[in-house]
């Protein structure tokens, strides 16, 4: 029947169809082969039979057979007898031509060692225990099948269940799951349970009544679920282990198979195919990689060994500093990643590059811990000189004229980023410190009023009476002239030879706003043209820039979260929603959200180039300074 065919009857039509060619004779337990069949041979059992004399044949089948894996190595049990039985006949009859030539009768001849015996032994203990093995899988599999027997009825029954809907739904997809988790049932029973089990799934689906809406969310559910192993499995080809993808692509083909279920049928076809496609470029992969295995190992240990000269050199000649032996640190993950993506090579390589891989790697930890076992004796010199900034700090603060030393703060700030590191734990202490001095320094210098002397009074008289001046003042109102207005007045302040009082500035910077105010400009130009009144009122104020770039920042990266949460809650409604006055009112307050942001980021970027310029003209004037002084010199 073909797969056209059998959707017309069947839910699960392309899915569940099996044949040769099916995805699924590899992946569904029931119909794997007997374990004992198998010719995979997982013990680490070796044996070298070649040399390996006939009365050491019985102490290998004795481990065989003692072995936890005994079932699996049922090949290598036969390689054993087949070898064994070959070359004891062969002795067998070297010892009956020797008696006849001594003129013995065939009749009496016999021939039995201990060996011989033990080897019977052994061998008829093997086969007793593999016959008692299946004997007791056979009464586990009658008993799964009569478990799955009892499933069936019970889904069944529940087609005549008069339960809300959604219990029914629950208890139907509960009975699945059993049936999907009871084991195998007898080979010649296989197809039977699987046939009946299907049609009263399907008769479920068609007779239950089962809300539609509850039927298309387990269809849709599926379709992503089946989609996700599909692409999954197109990305196995992609995977430099052939044999680790074929392992995952059986893994995969089970879920698929065993805990999945049906999807609405205009898609069932099209999954099944692109399914089939994925699975075979596997297959044709793994069959490519056993035909050209030996070439293909070879050319692995050439990689590995590509690998290893790249790990050698990320760290020989050893790095000179943190930085760089936190990038060699990454580089060397990197690059063990992709020496464990590496496919396998041959046995006989095998231990020589695992050796090495190990030996470069010891080499590179024990040169970065050699390094920091060496910056930790040098912690103490840093440490100390943290501590004599911090105690500089503290002297310039007790100074009368701390205001002097406000450039060589500044350079103080730059000496601390520029020394040694230390530890995380003491780095944070000693920062703590620090910045509670700097913060102090600055705080004191900008308009605490127990900082005022002399020099600070009269010039705060001098600040507050062109204040007082100003609001005197009639200004235009044109937007304009109200510009140039702003402006001038802003030159003459800062003309002021005193450091701003921070209150004064506020008030005048308040007036000046009230008096954009008044303009005809738009509110959003209002808004515009304020902020690039306080950023000239601010430009030379360090510490005020910063201060507003963080809270800048912080605004952003609020807008940011809560436009994702509003981008989510849009997934919840359906294209079809697009009329929905909710939906109309998230979009309209997205983007209301994304034009505020926007705005932000041009004045965080304004803020950016003001630090920028700042900084530049500070290391200027350092510059002239100290040019200055050694011309004194």
């Amino acid at each position: 029947m073909s797969p056209e065919e059998e959707e017309k009857n069947n839910d699960y039509s392309p899915e569940s169809k099996v044949k040769k060619d099916s995805p699924f004779e590899a992946s569904n337990p029931s119909l794997k082969k007997n374990p004992a069949s198998s010719k995979k041979d997982d013990s680490k059992i070796e044996i070298d039979l070649d040399s390996l004399p006939l009365v050491k044949f019985p102490e290998e089948l004795e481990k065989i057979l003692k072995d936890n894996n005994w079932l699996k190595l049922g090949e290598l049990f036969r390689k054993v007898t087949s070898e064994f039985e070959t070359r004891f006949a062969k002795e067998l009859a070297e010892k009956k031509d020797a008696f006849l030539k001594d003129g013995g009768n065939e009749i009496d001849f016999y021939y039995a060692p201990e060996y011989k015996k033990k080897f019977s032994l052994f061998s008829r203990e093997y086969k007793r225990k593999k016959s008692e093995h299946y004997r007791e899988l056979e009464k586990n599999q009658k008993l799964n099948l009569e478990r799955k027997k009892e499933i069936i009825e019970q889904i069944k029954n529940l087609v005549d269940n008069n339960q809300n809907n959604n219990s029914i739904y629950n208890e139907f997809k509960n009975l699945q799951e059993a049936f999907r988790s009871t084991g195998q049932v007898p080979r010649s029973e296989l197809n039977n349970i699987w046939q009946t089990y299907k049609f009263h799934v399907e008769r479920f689906y068609d007779f239950l009544h089962l809300d539609r809406e509850l039927r298309e969310i387990d269809y849709k559910h599926n379709y992503k679920e089946k989609l996700k192993i599909i692409e999954r499995i197109e990305s196995l080809a992609n995977k430099p282990d052939i044999t680790a993808a074929s392992r995952e692509l059986n893994t995969l083909h089970r879920l698929w198979k065993n805990d999945l279920g049906p999807v609405a049928k205009e898609h069932r076809e099209e999954l099944w195919k692109r399914l089939q496609e994925a699975s075979n470029v596997i297959r044709n992969l793994q069959n490519q990689y056993n035909k050209n295995i030996d070439s293909i190992q070879s050319e692995n240990l050439k990689l590995k060994e590509d690998v290893l000269n790249r790990m050698v050199k990320a760290f020989i000649p050893p790095p000179k500093n943190h930085n760089s032996w936190q990038n060699a640190v990454k580089n060397i993950n990197k690059l063990k990643e992709e020496f464990h993506g590496i496919g396998s090579v041959s046995k006989k390589e095998n231990k020589q590059i695992w050796d090495r891989f190990r030996s470069v790697t010891r080499q590179f930890n024990k040169g970065k811990n050699d390094f920091y076992k060496q910056q930790k004796s040098q912690e103490k010199e840093f440490v100390l000189e943290k501590r004599n900034l911090i105690k500089e700090i503290k002297n310039i603060l007790e100074d009368p004229d701390y205001r002097s030393y406000f450039k060589r703060m500044i350079a103080i700030q730059d000496e601390w980023k520029n020394s040694g590191r230390v530890s995380r734990k003491l780095s944070t202490k000693l920062w703590k410190e620090f910045k509670t001095s700097t913060n102090l320094y600055f705080d004191k210098l900008r308009n605490k009023s127990n900082a005022f002397n002399e020099k600070d009074q009269a010039a705060n008289k001098i600040q507050q009476k062109f204040y007082d001046n100003l609001i005197k003042q009639k200004a235009p109102t044109t937007p304009k002239k109200l510009e140039d207005f702003i402006n001038n007045v802003i030159l003459d302040w800062q003309s002021i030879d005193s450091q701003p009082n921070q209150a004064i500035q506020k008030k005048l910077l308040s007036h000046l706003n009230g008096l954009l105010n008044e303009t005809s400009l738009t509110k959003k130009e209002k808004e515009k043209e304020k902020f690039n009144t306080y950023l000239k009122l601010i430009k030379e104020d360090e510490d005020a820039l910063n201060k507003e770039y963080n809270l800048i920042r912080k605004k952003i990266a609020d807008f940011s979260n809560e436009l994702i949460q509003l981008q989510n809650n849009l997934q919840f409604f359906s294209n079809s929603s697009s009329d929905n006055p909710l939906v109309s009112e998230v979009n309209t307050k997205i983007k209301k959200l994304s034009e505020m942001k926007e705005s932000l980021e041009h004045k965080i970027n304004a803020i950016k180039t003001l630090k920028r310029t700042l900084k530049k003209n500070q290391e200027t004037s350092m510059k002239e300074d100290e040019r200055s002084l050694d011309d004194k010199v």
